[in-house]
């Protein structure tokens, strides 16, 4: 018979120390938004050039309100990566981001299927990478973390590996018993 206690006791939140991303991190977004910001700007210019109109009604708004947006966007940034911070635990990987409104997603490694390593031309330069991480019955990743060392990658990579092996052989030993 189905049985549904109330539970009244709920147990103690543990706290999560996370790990901030590299020191390169907040460089490496600065430079992913200067690449949306040039050709926009090139745009605008060009548009002031070409159209006379344009330029005597826009003119004061773009002078006074593209830096402004910028400044604004790229703090934001650099408070934003500062808030992220990523924390490996014994059964699983849990990621915090946020700064408005946060977000603590906890990954179980025993879900996770696939892990994927990416690195673009400009985390390359900077020696960083993003990790992909796919759990069972997903499509797409469940857990993205860009902004950690090339190496903390590998090293994650690594430890999810070890413990799906881990795993598997407990797995095994229960069912051969």
């Amino acid at each position: 018979m189905f049985n549904n206690q109330q539970i009244m006791d709920l147990p103690e939140h543990s706290v999560i120390n996370f790990k901030p991303l590299a020191d390169k991190a907040v460089l490496h977004n600065q430079l992913n938004w200067l690449v949306f910001y040039i050709p926009l700007i090139a745009v605008l210019v060009a548009l002031c050039y070409f159209n006379e109109t344009f330029a005597n009604n826009a003119q004061t708004y773009l002078l006074i309100g593209m830096p402004i947006l910028i400044v604004i966007s790229m703090v934001y940034n650099v408070v934003s990566i500062k808030q992220q911070g990523v924390a490996i635990r014994t059964h699983d990987i849990t990621f915090r981001k946020g700064v408005i409104w946060q977000q603590i997603t906890i990954l179980p490694l025993a879900r996770v299927q696939h892990i994927e390593i990416h690195r673009g031309p400009i985390e390359r330069r900077l020696d960083l990478a993003s990790l992909k991480l796919y759990s069972a019955g997903g499509m797409s990743a469940d857990l993205q973390i860009s902004g950690l060392t090339h190496t903390d990658c590998k090293n994650i990579r690594q430890f999810v590996q070890d413990y799906r092996q881990d795993e598997s052989s407990i797995q095994a030993a229960t069912t051969d018993e």
